[in-house]
């Protein structure tokens, strides 16, 4: 199976985004394959980030342990994203802990490959400043709005957040969260408490906003949701 024809092109990918068809595919045919199983860390925070993996199948949780021990998830990634591109360019440690949340399948593609296809290359060097740099500011908003907002709308946000990720328009305009997330998922990622998240799913229920079994989540008023991300 050709490799690039793997590679989602609606994720973010700083490499990938910024290197023509030509040079994907001669980067991606220096990789090596390498499987995880569930559960299996594929780098803790801190360690050596000398190489990408491209996910070809399965889910990977992005997370960081504050000093007093509280798991907050920053990301899953699902297959045709790039794992681990900020390490790579800076040449300091892992800055978040990856873990497979299922079995995982990828091309692993180490640093000096990646600069040997970027050699030269100014064009697809600046591109790939533009996009730090737009994360760089895409991550304070983010530790602003944790910050300064509710837990109603940190819960709403992340919602809207995992839709546009993982769901998929109905013809009644609800949209369905294809990827399940649990009650203790979502609180990681909107940074609430567990007890917070099932007080607000309950009251959205209720109000019809939602629906909510096991996982599986369907957004009824998306619109209704982008309103109280905003207003709190």
């Amino acid at each position: 199976m050709n490799n690039i024809a793997r590679i989602n092109h609606d994720s973010d990918s700083i490499v990938l985004a910024a290197l023509s068809p030509k040079d994907q595919h001669a980067l991606l045919a220096k990789g090596r394959t390498r499987s995880y199983q569930k559960g299996e860390v594929i780098f803790s925070r801190g360690d050596r980030g000398d190489w990408i993996l491209l996910i070809e199948d399965g889910l990977v949780e992005i997370s960081v342990i504050s000093l007093n021990g509280r798991k907050s998830v920053l990301n899953h990634m699902e297959k045709g994203e790039i794992l681990g591109e900020i390490a790579l360019f800076d040449s300091e440690g892992r800055s978040a802990e990856a873990t497979a949340l299922s079995m995982v399948k990828g091309t692993v593609i180490n640093r000096q490959s990646v600069l040997e296809i970027l050699k030269g290359n100014d064009d697809a060097y600046f591109s790939i400043i533009e996009t730090l740099c737009s994360r760089v500011r895409n991550a304070s908003e983010m530790f602003e709005t944790q910050s300064l907002t509710s837990a109603t709308a940190r819960l709403a946000r992340c919602l809207i957040r995992i839709s546009e990720k993982w769901g998929q328009i109905q013809a009644d305009g609800s949209i369905h969260i294809e990827q399940n997330f649990s009650q203790s998922d979502l609180g990681e990622l909107a940074g609430i408490a567990r007890e917070n998240v099932n007080r607000h799913l309950q009251t959205w229920m209720h109000e019809k906003l939602i629906e909510f079994e096991r996982g599986d989540i369907n957004l009824l008023k998306p619109d209704k949701l982008n309103e109280i991300a905003e207003l709190y």
